[in-house]
């Protein structure tokens, strides 16, 4: 009780700060897919998602995904229009899942002191703004929260023989893979794990038995969604596929992430780069050979939680990637910090220059993480051009049908006519306007209802 405790009152910290500075956003509407799947849902759209696509328009990516719709149906239900509710509901769904990683990840064997550093930079990330901010990726961060219970009850299982742990492991593995398929990876994850805390040959036999059974449920899964959701997407090893990956790989090693357009920002991932190769350098030199099969491990899972970019590549999709990976630099930084205070063959000038040095690279992963996780914010501002083009293709029903609720269609159409968007025409104007004359637009923050084009896409990495 003291460990959650600790971790809980750290995670409220974090993120109190974080709903300080991103205190404005609270009162951001509704944004593209929220105005159609966060609400009421019928009985019988619910018992279809049981059995076919979870969304009645048909209009987001095929899945068999029927936890989602009861995450959204109880937004819509019970927190409804409320839209600072529902933002504050976001950063409680976070905190949970938060909760929940970092007690798995002092399971696994890092220390307070490395949780803090991985969470400082993991909460000023910008994947952390760009799944916090969109409303409707709630089920997202549910399905976050169920693969670290299942985490959870793995190790429980694999280190005292429970069954009771392993029933609430197959039970966790079954509601995550029923809300976002990114549950796949676990059983080789999960292994992976197991090896970075303990390689207790007794414990071989639970690990395969646990391992095949959450494949069994995966498998399951997979075989039922492709036979239910005849044009469900699926795993493609080309090219492009392979590039997504990469991308999705790179993009969860920057705080910042991979895109950088001003010599700022520039600068900020130049310098976190150099921080990360000079610490590696340091770690392999200097750890313990113990450490470094867990920071190998934590470099793993990583690498093997990007996978699911196979199929479609999000910017925000890479959490757990980029959990791993920030778990990576935390024990690099931990190790160099306890070998160059025990070490006698350091010079002595040597460790107080080491130890600025790692606290400028920390600060500047944070530093360059908030700077772009606002850049995030400001691409979801009513006023932003990509984001009034996206709100128009569900407000005017422009591809599909929408099922949105009366009131939130009618405040969502007149804010587009605050812009001056009121018809077809005109969003086909501004698309054209935005492909053939973009410097027409201001880049900055505007205050007024301006339209203007943000620096970065919330959809860029």
């Amino acid at each position: 009780m003291q460990r959650i405790g600790k971790v809980s009152a750290l995670v409220g910290l974090l993120l109190l700060i974080w709903s300080v500075l991103f205190a404005s956003t609270f009162r951001y509407p509704f944004f593209w897919d929220d105005y159609h799947l966060i609400r009421h849902y019928s009985g019988a759209e619910i018992r279809s998602a049981f059995h076919a696509e979870p969304d009645p328009d048909k209009i987001e990516t095929p899945g068999l995904r029927p936890c989602s719709i009861l995450l959204y149906d109880f937004q819509g239900s019970v927190v409804a229009e409320n839209i600072v509710a529902q933002h504050v509901f976001m950063v409680a769904l976070m905190a949970i899942f938060m909760i929940a990683a970092g007690m798995l990840l002092l399971e696994v064997g890092l220390s307070f002191t490395q949780l803090a550093v991985v969470f400082a930079l993991f909460v000023s990330s910008r994947v952390f703004a760009s799944v916090v901010l969109w409303i409707s990726l709630s089920h997202l961060i549910l399905a976050y929260t169920w693969i670290v219970l299942t985490a959870h009850f793995f190790l429980r299982y694999i280190r005292r023989g429970r069954w009771v742990s392993f029933v609430f492991m197959l039970l966790t593995c079954a509601l995550a893979t029923f809300t976002r398929e990114e549950t796949y990876t676990v059983p080789i994850v999960l292994p992976i794990l197991w090896l970075m805390s303990s390689l207790h040959r007794s414990q071989r036999r639970r690990v395969a038995i646990a391992a095949l059974s959450l494949l069994a449920i995966v498998s399951f899964h997979y075989l039922l969604w492709h036979y239910l959701v005849p044009n469900a997407l699926s795993p493609k090893f080309g090219f492009s596929a392979v590039k997504r990956v990469f991308t999705a790989f790179g993009a969860s090693w920057m705080p910042r992430g991979l895109k950088a357009v001003t010599a700022v920002d520039i600068w900020f991932e130049a310098l976190w780069i150099i921080f990360v190769v000079g610490i590696v350098a340091m770690f392999l030199t200097l750890a313990r050979a113990r450490i470094r099969w867990q920071f190998l491990g934590a470099c793993c899972l990583g690498t093997l939680l990007c996978l699911p970019a196979l199929g479609i590549g999000r910017p925000f999709g890479i959490t757990l990637p980029t959990l791993a990976f920030m778990s990576a630099v935390s024990i690099a930084v931990s190790e160099v910090y306890t070998q160059m205070q025990i070490r006698t063959d350091v010079r002595t000038w040597r460790r107080p220059a080491v130890i600025v040095a790692m606290t400028l690279g920390l600060l500047i992963g944070i530093t360059g993480g908030i700077r772009r996780s606002f850049e995030v914010a400001e691409s979801l501002r009513p006023n932003c051009a990509v984001r009034i083009l996206r709100d128009s293709e569900l407000l005017l029903d422009l591809n599909h049908p929408a099922t949105i609720p009366e009131q939130r269609r009618k405040a969502g159409l007149a804010q587009l006519e605050s812009f001056g968007i009121g018809s077809v025409n005109e969003v086909n104007r501004l698309k054209s306007d935005l492909q053939n004359n973009p410097g027409s637009f201001p880049q900055s923050r505007q205050t007024g209802n301006d339209i203007f084009l943000s620096r970065y896409d919330y959809l860029s990495f």
